[in-house]
């Protein structure tokens, strides 16, 4: 006879599985951001891609797309047009997708890149006034 798993096994597999969702997760953030300096380089900043070529680029789904895309707007890495049907990348988007330091959360990376960045400098980092 079968023995049935006890509660704690069964909370042990659900928080396992809810944690290769995550990192999962993590994965197509950070080729949508790949894929997103790609187009900033190759067009200009900011690099405008519509989100279904973007699933198809990168060979994901749309929800897939749409929950990473979703993520990385609340972030401020990334913007989308009027209908939400392109995204694009914001300056400390660009930045971190350029750096691509992924052992370092994206929160504290959009922390960082946002005290860096000076208004209307396009992302320069603040001269001393001694310099």
């Amino acid at each position: 006879m079968d023995k049935k798993p006890t509660y704690d096994e069964l909370a042990a597999r659900i928080e396992k599985l809810e944690g290769m969702l995550e990192d999962e997760g993590r994965v197509v953030q950070w080729e949508i951001l790949g894929h997103l300096a790609e187009a900033w380089d190759r067009d200009g900043p900011p690099g405008i891609v519509e989100n279904r070529d973007l699933a198809a680029a990168l060979h994901l789904g749309t929800g897939a797309v749409a929950v990473a895309l979703k993520t990385l707007s609340t972030l401020g890495i990334t913007d989308h047009d009027t209908m939400g049907y392109a995204s694009y990348l914001t300056q400390e988007g660009y930045g971190i997708a350029k750096r691509q330091i992924r052992t370092v959360p994206l929160e504290e990376q959009v922390e960082k890149a946002k005290g860096e960045r000076v208004k209307g400098t396009w992302g320069k980092k603040r001269r001393s006034k001694g310099s």
